[in-house]
């Protein structure tokens, strides 16, 4: 069951298009029952994951200036395709308006997008979540591998994304984010402990 989630966030899922507005809610549902799977905090991963994509109906013009507004780092890759941006701008708005207090969270929004080494498991899960959304698995022809990883082990599900995402990104000829990079050495290191 999906929980009350703070007034200004609710406010910002409101303004939010339809077909979007209707990602987050499959999101919710799936980091729900992920994190029943691994005896995580379904509360905090439903919170995490209907705050995940607050800003990424925001054109990447305007997400360059909100990043640099608010003093985000940007990097060349982000500069090239702001889109990436949306996860870090819409951490930095709900921290400040105290609708996401919880660090895990707001790190969970953060990098949902480019994944990161030290995700907690709550992070995890909605990284995972968002790209379990039965409406990508055209983007994400190994969508199905990735579910049946993640719902055995969270380091194996970001494993099976990442090995995946990175291979359509080289062979499209496609920049790859530094975090995502370093994301996967960490959870093949993790891996083979």
């Amino acid at each position: 069951m999906a929980l009350e989630l703070p007034p200004q966030l609710q406010a910002r899922l409101a303004c939010l298009p339809a077909g979007l507005a209707d990602h987050v809610e499959r999101v919710r549902d799936i980091a729900r029952e992920l994190a029943g799977a691994h005896a995580i905090d379904t509360a905090l991963a439903d919170l995490t994951a209907a705050a995940h994509d607050v800003a990424r109906h925001i054109p990447g013009s305007r997400l360059l200036e909100e990043a640099e507004r608010i003093g985000l780092p940007v990097n060349f890759i982000e500069r090239q395709a702001p889109v990436l941006l949306h996860g870090p701008v819409g951490a930095a708005w709900l921290w400040a308006e105290g609708s996401v207090t919880d660090a895990e969270a707001w790190a969970g929004v953060h990098w949902h997008t480019t994944a990161h080494a030290d995700l907690s498991p709550v992070g995890q899960v909605v990284f995972l979540a968002d790209k379990l959304d039965p409406a990508k698995a055209v983007a994400y022809p190994f969508q199905a591998e990735v579910r049946a990883a993640a719902f055995a082990s969270l380091t194996d599900g970001l494993l099976v994304f990442l090995d995946g995402a990175l291979r359509q990104y080289l062979e499209r000829g496609d920049m790859i984010h530094p975090a995502s990079i370093e994301a996967r050495n960490a959870y093949l290191l993790a891996a083979s402990c």
